[in-house]
């Protein structure tokens, strides 16, 4: 008997708790923050989730994503951390982007096209991509990158994605020692061309 006494004061009180508690959190969200010396304006203004003040020409509320990493990346290194370099998506940009049902939107390529085999395709960088200093963004910055992802001596465990590639796997595994055989070449600033070995209709996407 007084077990079940006891079981019951305790149901009681939780329910009571979680009441009271449930009431008083629907009530701060219904609150606006008010801080001292704020003027009409300022208390008119668009605060986001964390009710911090947003600037004028912020984007509205619901249009706004909110990035976080959800633990301390290792290396930023994607050569030998391609999955565990958290956060380098917010980073650097893809020459294609993905949009949020998976569809290829522009990255720092602008547009992208490709031959009628298949087998070579031409990414247009965009003139205004920059790097976080201020200096442009070119076609010679993407060579340099996948040549780095398919040299022997990286440590790239994940080359092998990149074998459609011509000469890609001859070059990761030694066969074959000059890099300008590998079918990625910048023609100009603004021009990044991709060879494959056969038609690949996917590449866009890696």
């Amino acid at each position: 008997m007084g077990f079940n006494v006891m079981r019951i004061d305790v149901s009681c009180f939780i329910a009571l708790w979680l009441l009271v508690h449930c009431g008083e959190s629907s009530q701060v969200q219904q609150t606006p923050m008010d801080l001292p010396g704020q003027s009409e304006d300022d208390r008119a203004r668009v605060r986001d989730a964390l009710a911090a003040r947003l600037p004028d020409d912020a984007a509205p509320v619901e249009n706004q994503v909110f990035r976080y990493l959800a633990g301390e990346p290792k290396s930023m290194d994607m050569n030998t951390r391609l999955y565990g370099a958290g956060g380098s998506e917010f980073l650097f940009e893809r020459l294609c982007m993905f949009g949020l049902d998976g569809e290829l939107l522009p990255g720092a390529a602008e547009r992208w096209e490709s031959s009628e085999d298949g087998k070579t395709w031409t990414f247009y960088i965009r003139p205004e991509a920059r790097w976080s200093d201020g200096r442009p963004v070119t076609a010679h910055d993407f060579e340099y990158t996948f040549r780095r992802f398919l040299h022997p001596d990286a440590g790239n465990v994940y080359a092998f994605l990149y074998y459609d590639i011509k000469g890609a796997k001859a070059y990761n595994q030694r066969v074959i020692m000059d890099v300008d055989s590998v079918g990625v070449h910048a023609l100009n600033d603004h021009t990044f061309v991709i060879e494959t070995e056969q038609s690949c209709a996917f590449l866009p996407y890696i």
